[in-house]
C-alpha cells in the first residue's frame, strides 16, 4: 500500500513543482555546474553511505577481502582522481561483469567466492515511485525502480540538451512502445516538468496486443488522469507502425512550418525511417533534431538522417543509470560521438573475452555519481564496449569541463534490431537446440549475424547451412519469433514488443549459407558483421 501512496501523492508533488523552460535552462546550468565541481566529495559519500554503510551492498565482501578501506579510496581520489581510483579498484577485484550483476554466473575475486543479483545493487536512497523494465530482454529485462526526484534531475539534462541543440522551446513528438519501458513515459514526465510537453506520443506496437498487468495499464492511466486533472497537457500514445513512418515525417514537416526546428526522440532505426518516407514522399524535414537511443548511431545511420535535412544527436543511456553521455552540435569523425555526463557518471574500460566469443573487447565499467541513481554502480559492466578519450570542445559541454567523449558503442551480449535488443540465453536455447530438433541439422549449422543494410537498417540474418537441405524459410522465421516471445517468462517482457516490432520490419530473415567460423576456427551462436 505504501508504495501506492507514494506514487499517487508523488505524481502531484511532481506536476506541481513544473517550471517553464526558461527556468529549467538555468537550473540545470547552475546545478551541473556545482556537481562537477564537487564530483570528487559526491562520489566519495555516495560510496560512504550507499557501499561502506550499507551492509547489504554487494561491493562489501570483495573490499573487505582485499582490505580496501574507504579512508584508502580518499587518498586515491586526492592524489589521482575518480578515473585513476576505478582503475586501481578494477586491479584489486572490485568490479561485476553484466553476468555477476545478473546473478547468471557466480562472483570470484581473489580466493572470494559468493553470488548476487540486481536488486543488490538498488539504490537504498530511492523511494520507489513505480518501475519500468530496460530495453534489453535478458530475464525479462531488468527491473529498474524509479522515483520522482530521479525524474526530477533526469529533465535538467533534457533542457540542457534540448537548449544546446536550439529546441528548448521547439515541438517534440515521441515514438517508442507504450509498454513495458522507460523511454515514453519518462520522457513525457520529464518533458512536462521543463515545460515543453511532447506534442504527440507515436507507439510502433498497439498496447492492446501486450499482455501487461494491471499495476502498469493502471499506473500508466492514473498518470494521464492526474495530468488532465491538473492542467499537465500529455500526449496520448497513438499507434503508427514502422510501415507508417510517413505520418511522422507529416507531422515533422508540418511542426517545420512553423518553427525553425523540431524533435523526435526514438530508435536509431525508426528515425531513419522517418527519413526515408520523407524523402520518397518529397517533405521537407529539414531542421528536424532526431535524438536517437537504443541501438548505435552507425555512419550510414547518421548519413540517411543527415540527407533527408534532419540532425542525429546520439543519446546514449541504460537504465540502471539513466543517461550516460550526449551528442553536441560539434562535428566529430565518429558518428556516435557524445559527452560523457560527468556530473553523474564515470566510465572506464577494462580488455573482457566474453562468453561465445574468441575476440577481446574494451568493456564498459559504471560508476554511477548521482546520489538519486536507481542503482548504486561501482564498476559495473552492462554488456556494452566502446572507446573512450578526452577531448576538448567548442560547445556549451565542453566549457563545462565534460572533455570525456565515448564513441563506437557496440554490445557483445546482445543483439540490437530497430532499438530492441535480445540477450542470449533465449537466443542460444533456440539457435543450438530449438531449430536443430524442429528442422534437422546440428547446432553449428545455424547462426545469427547482426548487419546493417544499405539505407542504415540493422537487419539479423540467420544462416542455415546448406548441409540442413530444404527447409520451409517462412516458416523458420515463424518459429523463431514465436519462441522467442515465449522464451521470456514474464509478461511484461520486452520480448512483446520486441516480437512485434521484429516482425512488422522483418529484421529476421534466411540466408542460406554456411556460419562464419572465427579467426581461431570457432563456429558460434552470433555473428556481428
Amino acid at each position: 500500500m505504501k508504495k501506492y501512496l507514494r506514487f499517487v501523492f508523488g505524481l502531484r508533488r511532481y506536476f506541481k513543482s513544473r517550471i517553464s523552460p526558461e527556468e529549467a535552462i538555468e537550473q540545470a546550468r547552475k546545478i551541473l555546474k556545482e556537481r562537477v565541481s564537487h564530483r570528487h566529495e559526491n562520489f566519495l559519500t555516495l560510496l560512504e553511505r550507499g557501499v561502506y554503510n550499507y551492509q547489504k551492498s554487494p561491493y562489501l565482501p570483495p573490499l573487505r577481502n582485499q582490505k580496501i578501506a574507504l579512508e584508502d579510496i580518499k587518498k586515491w581520489v586526492e592524489s589521482e582522481g575518480i578515473g585513476q581510483t576505478l582503475l586501481k579498484l578494477q586491479s584489486e577485484g572490485i568490479y561485476f561483469t553484466v553476468d555477476e550483476f545478473k546473478g547468471k554466473t557466480k562472483v570470484e575475486r581473489k580466493g572470494l567466492i559468493f553470488e548476487t543479483n540486481e536488486k543488490a545493487f538498488d539504490n537504498p536512497f530511492v523511494s520507489e515511485a513505480y518501475e519500468v523494465r530496460s530495453g534489453a530482454t535478458r530475464s525479462a529485462g531488468t527491473r529498474i525502480r524509479i522515483d520522482y526526484d530521479y525524474l526530477t534531475q533526469r529533465s535538467l539534462y533534457d533542457a540542457f540538451i534540448l537548449n544546446l541543440h536550439g529546441s528548448l522551446t521547439s515541438p517534440i513528438a515521441n515514438w517508442f512502445p507504450v509498454f513495458p519501458g522507460a523511454p515514453g513515459i519518462n520522457s513525457s514526465l520529464r518533458f512536462a516538468r521543463i515545460g515543453n510537453p511532447p506534442r504527440r506520443w507515436f507507439s510502433q506496437v498497439e498496447k492492446s496486443n501486450l499482455k501487461v498487468n494491471w499495476e502498469k495499464r493502471w499506473g500508466v492511466s492514473y498518470i494521464f488522469f492526474m495530468s488532465r486533472l491538473m492542467g499537465v497537457p500529455l500526449a496520448k500514445p497513438e499507434y503508427i507502425n514502422l510501415n507508417k513512418a510517413h505520418d511522422i515525417a507529416t507531422w515533422a514537416a508540418a511542426m517545420l512550418q512553423e518553427h525553425a526546428n523540431c524533435v523526435i526522440y526514438t530508435f536509431a532505426s525508426s528515425a531513419v525511417r522517418v527519413c526515408m518516407a520523407a524523402q520518397e514522399a518529397g517533405l521537407n524535414i529539414k531542421g528536424t533534431r532526431f535524438f536517437v537511443t537504443g541501438e548505435p548511431l552507425t555512419p550510414q545511420k547518421r548519413k540517411e538522417i543527415e540527407e533527408s535535412g534532419g540532425r542525429a544527436v546520439p543519446i546514449y543511456g541504460i537504465s540502471e543509470a539513466g543517461v550516460i553521455a550526449a551528442g553536441c552540435p560539434q562535428p566529430y569523425l565518429e558518428s556516435d560521438s557524445c559527452h560523457l555526463l560527468m556530473d553523474t557518471n564515470a566510465v572506464i574500460t577494462h580488455r573482457l573475452m566474453p562468453s561465445h566469443s574468441d575476440t577481446e573487447v574494451d568493456s564498459f565499467l559504471f560508476t554511477s555519481l548521482l546520489y538519486e541513481s536507481p542503482k548504486i554502480l561501482l564498476n559495473v559492466g552492462m554488456g556494452d564496449y566502446g572507446k573512450v578519450c578526452t577531448d576538448p570542445c567548442l560547445c556549451e559541454f565542453g566549457q563545462m569541463g565534460f572533455d570525456v567523449h565515448l564513441s563506437r558503442i557496440r554490445s557483445y551480449e546482445k543483439l540490437t534490431g530497430e532499438g530492441v535488443t535480445f540477450v542470449d540465453t533465449d537466443l542460444i536455447n533456440i539457435i543450438e537446440n530449438e531449430l536443430p530438433s524442429r528442422f534437422g541439422g546440428q547446432s553449428t549449422d545455424y547462426q545469427l549475424v547482426e548487419e546493417e543494410d544499405a539505407r542504415g537498417l540493422t537487419r539479423l540474418r540467420l544462416l542455415i547451412s546448406p548441409r540442413v537441405g530444404n527447409v520451409d524459410e517462412q516458416g523458420i522465421v515463424e518459429t523463431f519469433i514465436q519462441l522467442l516471445k515465449k522464451g521470456e517468462c514474464s509478461p511484461e517482457s520486452w520480448a512483446q514488443s520486441g516480437t512485434d516490432i521484429w516482425a512488422q520490419a522483418r529484421t529476421l530473415r534466411v540466408r542460406r549459407e554456411y556460419p562464419i567460423p572465427t579467426r581461431s576456427g570457432k563456429i558460434l551462436p552470433f555473428h556481428i558483421a
